[in-house]
């Protein structure tokens, strides 16, 4: 009787985070099976261990690799009214969710400045990523272009102090009127490329310095956390 292979850690980890079947699991995350069943040889998907993350509050890098604590870099967040505590290691930020940030084609919004909705978030998330309580927001993304790093009905936290292009990293944009998440790169003479985690539905733009100034793009804030909806 031919023995069978050990699951690869990485599946071992997303069971252990499911704590049910692998079926179970599969349904989930929105995958089949069989998916599961070919991670067992060659390990979790890095799209797949973004959805778990999302589903059972673990870090993606956990499930990936082992590596940190099986929640490192996680962070819950409640909603806010007036009824309920603060502690003292947590702040208030605006929570504008009925103004979408698109993740897909664009979508004409403007920051209203008497939003009373609010999210605790803590200050050691501050702390880790150099974020100013004052310069913290959270936003409500819509769209497809940044699955499965921002899926559609995503929190996105974002610091609107940041606007210094650091390659590589995600930003909130206005672009021609539209507001978007989007990775973005410096180009040379002052331009800037544009790019989509769903590259095949979405192209990448490129914009020169000119192009800049006549489509009217701007940074808006970074993107230093996300709170995924599952698809």
């Amino acid at each position: 009787m031919k023995e069978e292979k050990a699951a690869h850690p990485s599946v071992i980890r997303l069971l252990e985070a499911s704590g049910v079947s692998q079926e179970e699991t599969a349904k989930a995350i929105d995958e089949s099976p069989q998916t599961i069943t070919n991670w067992k040889k060659r390990g979790v998907s890095k799209a797949g261990a973004l959805k778990a993350a999302a589903k059972y509050a673990v870090s993606a890098n956990w499930i990936l690799k082992g590596e940190a604590t099986k929640n490192e870099g996680v962070t819950k967040v409640l909603e806010w009214d007036s009824d309920t505590p603060i502690d003292n290691d947590e702040v208030e930020i605006p929570f504008y969710k009925e103004v979408l940030v698109s993740c897909g084609s664009g979508s004409l919004s403007e920051m209203v400045g008497n939003e009373t909705r609010k999210l605790r978030l803590s200050k050691s998330t501050l702390r880790q990523y150099g974020v100013d309580a004052s310069n913290a927001y959270a936003l409500t993304a819509f769209g497809d272009s940044m699955s499965p790093v921002i899926n559609n009905g995503a929190t996105v936290y974002v610091d609107v102090g940041r606007t210094n292009i650091v390659d590589g990293k995600i930003y909130a944009i206005s672009h021609g009127g539209l507001f978007k998440f989007k990775y973005l790169y410096r180009m040379p003479k002052g331009g800037v490329r544009i790019v989509s985690a769903n590259k095949e539905e979405y192209p990448e733009d490129i914009l020169t310095a000119e192009e800049i100034m006549d489509q009217e793009f701007s940074v808006v804030a970074y993107a230093f956390n996300v709170q995924n909806s599952l698809p």
